[in-house]
């Protein structure tokens, strides 16, 4: 087999296996299905732009380069625009049409009709140049806010080597008066090397793609995993493995905390008589409110059908009232327009402090939910304090 030959082998599968990874992301694995398709066709025009050299069998050598030099750079664009979907940053794609029309233009004015490889080639490297430079300058920041600091610098590190290679590449071309040392190479050789070179960084890019891809889906799963899926708080088990840090807090170092109960009024009477999409509404609107009242420190869950768990660090007896009261009063200037009326609402509380060590946290969330029972039981829409331990357990 002729080198050639194994050199497209290489192309073809390498390529042909980041387009069916990046299809297989869009379509079953959740990417954005816009990111995907970019990906792809920067995949199979790099893979296509880099396997035409090779194939003498189609078209004339002018040819077949020129429709390489203006898809090396269509691939480039691809990649940079599926970012661009990917972080959700400004678009540019006036800039991408100018550049990718641009180079066809000058391809078909200058190399086909005029013949000169050089420029040709220096024209396309010159194009990756700018498209992969100005790539890791507006990802960077994103990529840094979303993943971490590493990230960012492998990626833009990966995209700088990438505007390296390709410029040399273009200064050999466009100024071969200097005698580069590796301007004596034969052309099958130089051409080796270049298809080689951008071959090692498709799969280097598609490599550092995959790796962004994985932890955004990781971090999907893992922010699913404790939070709710209609209210966007977190879910009984996250915020049950909270109470227990801070219990475990409170038994080492004594910090005290206090546990909110809370409970929607009439819940089911809204679900009976407007549906359950109105229910849906009204525990959204509960959420955003407790989440908006309460305060950084502050924790809030929900519990389970309209129940809602908030934890308050440090915070004991009248602070825990002023805050419960401050939420209550927020909850009460709800008002959800539903058809032809109103949604108002209302919530009970129960709240149990937690201020020295040696109570479980089974018999806290006891005290706070009998809190909240006589909390309905008198009515609702009411804060009502759990009896200290001591009183609890001689009243139990």
């Amino acid at each position: 087999m002729e080198p050639r030959h194994s050199l497209l082998a290489f192309v073809l599968l390498t390529h042909c296996l980041t387009t069916v990874m990046w299809w297989v992301a869009g379509s079953w694995l959740g990417l954005s299905r816009k990111a995907a398709r970019h990906w792809m066709m920067a995949s199979l025009a790099n893979g296509l732009a880099l396997a035409l050299p090779v194939l003498p069998e189609f078209g004339t050598p002018i040819q077949r380069a020129a429709l390489s030099g203006t898809l090396v750079v269509l691939g480039a664009v691809s990649l940079r625009r599926g970012l661009q979907f990917f972080l959700k940053i400004r678009l540019t794609d006036v800039a991408h049409t100018i550049m990718v029309m641009g180079m066809a233009l000058f391809q078909i004015t200058v190399y086909l009709r005029g013949g000169w490889y050089e420029a040709s080639l220096g024209a396309s490297c010159l194009g990756m140049c700018w498209v992969l430079g100005r790539t890791a300058r507006e990802t960077f920041t994103p990529l840094r806010t979303e993943f971490n600091p590493v990230t960012a610098w492998m990626h833009s590190t990966m995209l700088t080597l990438g505007v390296l290679v390709f410029g040399v590449a273009a200064m050999t071309c466009l100024t071969p008066q200097l005698h580069w040392p590796w301007a004596s190479w034969s052309q099958d050789v130089s051409q080796f090397a270049l298809v080689f070179s951008s071959v090692a960084m498709s799969i280097l890019a598609s490599f550092v793609l995959g790796y962004i891809v994985v932890m955004r889906l990781v971090r999907r799963l893992e922010h699913l995993s404790h939070h709710d899926a209609l209210t966007g708080l977190l879910n009984r088990r996250a915020i049950e493995y909270l109470l227990d840090r801070e219990d475990q807090r409170l038994q080492r170092f004594g910090d005290p905390y206090t546990v909110l109960l809370v409970d929607i009024d009439h819940f089911k009477r809204i679900n009976d008589r407007l549906g359950h999409a109105a229910g849906d509404a009204v525990l959204c609107a509960v959420s955003r409110t407790l989440q908006a009242k309460a305060r950084e420190v502050d924790r809030v869950a929900r519990y389970g059908g309209e129940e809602f768990c908030i934890l308050l660090p440090h915070t004991l007896h009248d602070g825990a009232i002023q805050a419960a009261e401050r939420l209550r009063e927020a909850i009460n200037l709800i008002n959800i327009p539903w058809g032809d009326e109103h949604i108002s609402v209302s919530i009970s509380t129960g709240l149990a402090c937690a201020g020295t060590p040696g109570e479980s946290l089974q018999s806290l969330l006891k005290r706070a939910d009998e809190a909240l029972y006589q909390a309905k039981a008198e009515g609702r829409n009411r804060v009502v304090l759990a009896a200290d331990r001591s009183k609890h357990s001689m009243q139990a």
